[in-house]
């Protein structure tokens, strides 16, 4: 039993949002490993591009308007951190795209005994 996830229900969303992903991405022409890996390097230059620019404005707003600081910085905070593991889980999910989907299997060929040593 997972105390941090008793019911499953995280791990079933998971689950939930790469079959999704999964769906879209050969629709979306990522069907080779070197599609999805620029994809991967793709999504964490937007992250890192999306993140600087929370904390831009997020700093601009707070020295335009001084009374809101309090609020500008949770707000920026909040958005900051969904940003960063949105980003995360997506990059995952392609990784785990890649193991499943476009890895060929190494069980299968591994499987097949060897005539020509037990000759």
């Amino acid at each position: 039993m997972n105390f941090k996830d008793p019911f499953r229900l995280q791990e079933k969303r998971r689950e939930r949002e790469y079959a999704s992903l999964r769906q879209k991405l050969p629709g979306a022409g990522v069907t080779t490993r070197a599609d999805a890996e620029q994809l991967i390097e793709t999504v964490g230059k937007r992250g890192k591009y999306g993140l600087m620019f929370i904390i831009l404005l997020t700093l601009l707003l707070m020295l335009l308007i001084p009374e809101g600081r309090i609020i500008f910085g949770a707000t920026g905070t909040l958005v900051g951190v969904w940003a960063y593991i949105t980003s995360r889980k997506v990059q995952g999910h392609v990784k785990r795209y890649i193991q499943e989907e476009l890895t060929p299997d190494s069980d299968s060929e591994s499987a097949t005994p060897d005539n020509s040593t037990t000759l």
